[in-house]
């Protein structure tokens, strides 16, 4: 199926949730070089919701500062631009979702366990490999499978046909969305990235994925998600929507530069940090 013929399926659905509009000016005033942390914070401020959100983040065992955060431009001037943008972006996409009414509220859950799962261990990796970009790498993780969310609460009666030929022919979730809607959830994932106008970077990841080599100057980051979703499933974190392993792709891991000897310590830290990022993300 051809991106727009995707992109139809995705117009279809009435309801899809839209960004908060605080969200869209936030992100404004960053991609705006003339913005200061007062200008961004004015925007956050003047939205209780976000302003709770942000402060309740912060001051999460997930950061750890020693000192309460009391402010939103001292939590602006502590954590940067992108991690403000990328800590809201991620939770109010986590509310979208989550208030959809579904009969499906434990797989939802498994889903996002899932999610959690990659975006904390692509952190992870992340911080092995000092990557600059730590929170981007988080937030792509969180929103790799965003594509399933969609189909499973908004295009139903398609997810329960590829859910029910995974259960009966035990192959992975995106093989049987190749085979049996001609689409997969990347694609729709990277349709709704772009309708909501994120950053090139998490476009990429979300789309590629499971094909790191395609997501051209974001292929290590795409890189290092794929290998944190492949380290969930090997922990049992969440469901990805099926019981497969896929395989690791060699030019991804090459391109990492990683020793084997690194896979240890990061699953165990994931393991050992699961908890937390689960509660990071409850409200």
């Amino acid at each position: 199926m051809s991106s727009k013929e995707i992109l139809k399926v995705i117009r279809k659905i009435k309801d899809l949730p839209t960004l908060p509009r605080t969200i869209l000016k936030i992100t404004e005033a960053i991609n705006n070089p003339k913005s200061s942390a007062d200008d961004l914070a004015v925007i956050i401020s003047n939205d209780q919701v976000q302003t709770a959100r942000l402060l309740k983040l912060v001051n999460s065992s997930f950061y750890g500062f020693p000192q309460r955060i009391s402010t939103v431009t001292t939590a602006i001037v502590l954590l940067g631009f992108d991690a403000i943008r990328n800590l809201l972006l991620t939770s109010s996409v986590f509310d979208l979702f989550s208030n959809n009414k579904t009969k499906k509220i434990s797989r939802m859950e498994t889903q996002w366990d899932h999610s959690f799962g990659c975006a904390l261990g692509a952190k992870i990796i992340g911080d092995f490999l000092r990557h600059e970009k730590i929170e981007e790498l988080f937030v792509a993780g969180l929103l790799h499978d965003i594509g399933k969310i969609v189909e499973m609460n908004f295009l139903p009666d398609d997810f329960r046909k590829v859910d029910s030929m995974v259960k009966d022919q035990d192959i992975l979730f995106i093989t049987a969305e190749e085979s049996v809607l001609g689409y997969t959830h990347a694609e729709v994932g990277k349709l709704l990235a772009e309708r909501w106008n994120l950053p090139p970077i998490l476009i990429n990841i979300i789309a590629h994925h499971h094909n790191p080599g395609l997501a051209g100057a974001f292929s290590q980051e795409a890189g290092i998600v794929h290998l944190s979703d492949i380290l969930c499933r090997a922990l049992n974190m969440g469901s990805g929507g099926d019981n497969k392993m896929p395989s690791l792709n060699g030019e991804a891991w090459e391109s990492l530069q990683l020793e084997l000897s690194a896979i240890e310590p990061i699953m165990e830290k994931m393991e050992r940090e699961f908890e937390d990022i689960r509660l990071f993300m409850s409200r």
